[in-house]
This record gives structure tokens, sequence and C-alpha cells, in this order.
């Protein structure tokens, strides 16, 4: 397994003085070592012309003056020159868009969204093909764990209610049953309260066996008695239900069956292991790669603090075109040499049931032969309409799921023959083609159409979107043990998303 240098060390923003306000590392550097770094910086810059870059003899130091501070990038001096300016104006313009005013204090102030946002903008050392909209999209985005608690929540919300409501119906039935049959609803609350005056007092009173009289009961009831292994909820619950003229019994059973549905909700594995990868890809319609980039990272959710201490053995691709990278915690060397992802500091745990991503990985070629499916297009033109046939090749190894190919169309189509199934949004002016599953029994496709147009009609740039199972670095996860080096059960989900596939 080879591991890379990175081009792009370390980003900062620091003061004309080289005080460093923020740094976002992408190596491992320590503090005192890009303190230093940072102070050496306006030393070297010269009072006399006006400067885009400085190198010393391992450093290059890329920067830009944003009003009375220095937007800084360290970087290898192998790397390319362009590309650094391109990633340094990227970063330049982040910092404006996230600090009403650029004074130290509100650089200080709003230092952790400004990272945030430079990790969007260089992952791994290298620059990201995102703007500033999609840097402040990805910024701002909602977590899908919190989501998904917020539903259960809401959910176990409503069917407590609606538990409520049935029994506050059922006891509406039957004061109106015990009205029919001439009971009144006084009698019925005098009997209440002296029952449950009666429940009080013997809940109070020492149980003896060997007496065998009853306790005194008084006709007036005595008051309130100790309430007895009732939950917050049960409590709450009861509490309505009296004012509504039940009792406890309905609100007890609702929070058991609540508490019941809560524990059997939880994951049957104490660990899970997710192998997430995510393709960047930009093609010609004539088949032509420009940029296919592929990220992948390992995230580890312990759900038992007793296993918050785990290690995961991985076997990662020996593709020297892989470069990974294990989260500043892990112990590198144990990973390098073994393969094995563990905390290096005894005092660092996992937090429970929180997604915690400890490695990385980025995939980088121009291999039009690595492309997992490619898109072509065939206009020709007959009269006023145009006739399209597009054709769809899969040439990976892995499976396709839900597949679809977005197409822009000047007016609605007439659709010919079709591989899936096809609909307009005349809206937006879009044709979808939806195919369930590409697998090597249907890796190739078509869909024709004809649609109102002319030689200039455009039908690119189309998007693709889709799901696999499978990933391209073939990492697999052999085992997780605790501490002692003891086997724990696990569950492992492996998958490739897209993050942007677009056909020019």
């Amino acid at each position: 397994m080879l591991i890379l240098n990175q081009v792009v060390l370390a980003a900062a923003v620091t003061t004309k003085s080289g005080k460093a306000l923020l740094s976002r590392q992408f190596v491992e550097l320590t503090k005192a070592r890009i303190e230093g770094l940072l102070a050496a910086f306006p030393k070297l810059i010269g009072s006399e012309k006006q400067h885009t870059f400085i190198e010393t003899d391992s450093i290059r130091y890329v920067y830009q003056p944003l009003e009375s501070l220095y937007v800084l990038l360290l970087t290898n001096k192998s790397s390319n020159i362009l590309e650094d300016l391109d990633s340094l104006h990227l970063l330049a313009k982040i910092v404006p868009e996230y600090c009403s005013v650029l004074e130290e204090k509100e650089i200080t102030r709003k230092a952790f969204e400004i990272i945030f946002a430079f990790d969007e903008a260089v992952a791994m050392g290298y620059k990201e093909r995102v703007n500033i909209q999609q840097i402040k999209h990805f910024t701002a985005m909602e977590s899908n764990d919190e989501l998904r608690y917020k539903s259960e929540q809401k959910t176990k919300m409503l069917q407590a209610k609606k538990a409520a409501d049935k029994a506050r119906k059922e006891m509406d039935k039957k004061r109106a049953s015990d009205r029919k049959h001439g009971i009144s609803s006084d009698t019925m609350s005098h009997v209440t309260n002296t029952s449950s005056n009666m429940r009080s007092t013997f809940q109070n009173e020492p149980v003896v066996e060997t007496k065998r009289e009853a306790p005194k009961v008084e006709s007036k009831p005595s008051g309130r008695g100790l309430q007895l292994g009732k939950t917050k909820k049960a409590a709450g619950l009861d509490k309505i239900l009296q004012e509504e003229g039940g009792s406890s019994a309905a609100a007890e059973s609702v929070s058991s069956s609540s508490k019941q549905e809560s524990l059997s909700s939880g994951p049957a594995e104490k660990v899970s292991v997710q192998v997430l990868e995510k393709i960047v890809l930009e093609a010609e319609n004539d088949g032509a790669l420009e940029n296919m980039v592929v990220t992948g990272e390992l995230i580890v959710t312990v759900f038992d603090s007793q296993y918050s201490k785990v290690k995961v053995k991985v076997r990662p691709s020996d593709a020297k075109e892989f470069q990974y990278k294990s989260h500043p915690n892990m112990d590198k060397g144990l990973f390098t040499n073994k393969n094995v992802l563990a905390l290096k500091d005894d005092s660092k745990f996992y937090p429970n049931a929180t997604p915690s991503p400890v490695l990385k990985w980025r995939y980088a070629t121009k291999d039009e032969d690595a492309v997992p499916l490619t898109i072509s297009i065939w206009p020709s033109v007959s009269g006023k309409n145009v006739t399209v046939p597009v054709e769809f090749e899969k040439k990976v190894g892995f499976d396709l799921y839900d597949v679809t190919i977005t197409i822009p169309l000047p007016s609605s189509p007439i659709i010919g023959e079709s591989s899936g199934t096809c609909d307009y949004d005349q809206k937006k002016g879009l044709l979808h083609w939806h195919i369930p599953l590409i697998d090597d029994s249907n890796s190739t496709g078509t869909l024709e159409f004809s649609v109102v147009g002319n030689a200039s009609t455009s039908f690119l740039p189309v998007e693709v979107n889709f799901r696999s199972n499978s990933v391209f670095s073939n990492l697999t996860v052999e085992g997780v043990v605790n501490e002692d080096n003891q086997p724990v059960p696990f569950s492992q989900e492996t998958g490739l998303s897209v993050d942007s596939y677009n056909i020019k």
C-alpha cells in the first residue's frame, strides 16, 4: 500500500504580523511546527514588489492579501502553482462569505464555520471541483441521522397521543353506559375516590401474614396516597386521564407499550461499520473522460459503551492509485503495518450512537475503462422534429441500482423504444429515464424519443444518478475486536453513490 504526499499541506488565515487566526492542516503537523511556519511567513515577504508565492527549501507559501489579513496556503514544492493559485482564490472567496467584516475578532468568532468550508474546498490535500454556492449548500445540509431521530420521536409522540385519545373515548363510553343504567357521575366519582383511598391505605400499611382482619376504611377520602412504580411519562398520562375521568391503568399500558417499542427498535449488532464511496465524473458525449474522482470513508458507529474502544481490521486495495488517510486519533503505524484501525490514545473512545469516520481514501483517474456507466446521444434532424436515440453501457463489474438519466428537452417528447420508464418534468424541461437495475444481464440499453427542434437543439448536459452495493476500492472489513482482542459482532454496510456525474 503506497501513501502519497498531499499537495496542500495547510490553509490558514493570519494577520500581517504572522499571528495565526485559524489553520487547517491536511497532514499531521504539530502546533509548534505550524505556528513556526506561519510566524516565519511575514519575514519572507519583500516590501518592494507584489508577490503571489514564496519558496523555502521545503515549503512553498502561496498567499493573497485580504485587507489587513492574509489567506495563506502551505504546499509542497512539487505542486502545480496554477492549481495552488486556483485553490487559494477559492479559499479567499470563502472567508468574506462567512465574515461580515474582515477583522481578527470576527475571523476568530467564525473560525469553525470557515474551517468546515475549507474542508469542502480541499480534501486530503487536493482541491475539490466545487464553487462557493455548492460549499455553502454542503455546509448547511441537515444530518440524516438527526432527521431520522426527530421522525422517530414524532412517531412515538403521535402513537402515545392516539393511545391516550382511545383511552379517553373508552372512558366517555363507560360514563355514558353508566348514566344509561341510572348511575350518576357523582356516585361514580365517590366510588372511584373511595377505591383510590383504599388502595393508598393498603400501600402505606405494612403487610403481616398472620393478620386476617381487613384494614378500616374511612367513608371520606383522606387524600392522595403514595404513587408507586410510575414513570414520569405514565404519571403525565395518568394526570391527563384523571382530568378526563379515567384511571392510571391506561397510562401505564401506554407507557409499557411505548417502552417496549423503544427497546425493540435498537440495533441487533452493537457495532456498525460503513464503507461508503462517492463519485464525481465529467465526460464528453463521445466517451472521452475529462475527470473522475472517487472519495471514500469508513465510518464506525458504536451502540454500546462497553465496545467504545473497538479495533477494526480491514483489507484495503493494493492498487497504488488509492490514497488512504486515517483519522488523527487512529494509530497510524498500526494501520500502515497491519491494516488495523485502533485508537492510539487510551483516554479516547468512540462516542455512543454517533457515526465516526476513521479512514478516508481518494482515487482519481482518466482511464476511460474505469467509467462505471457511459451515455451516448445520437440526435438526427427530420423536418421540424429531432429523433434522439440514447444508449447506456455498463463497464464495471458490479451492479447499479435506481439509475436515473436526466436529459434537458425544449418540449414534451414522444417516447418510442425504452429499456426502462420515463417521465417528463414540463416545468423544468427535463426528461427522466429510470432503470431500476443495470447488471450483466442488461449491461446495455436504449431509449428513443422525438421532440420538436432543429440542428441547433442541444440535449446536454446529461446528468446521471445511481447507487451500488459495491465500491471501487474493494475495501473489506475482516473483523472487529474489543480491547482484549476478542471478536465483537458487527454489521457492515457498503455503498457507492453519485456526488456529480455529468455528460457534456
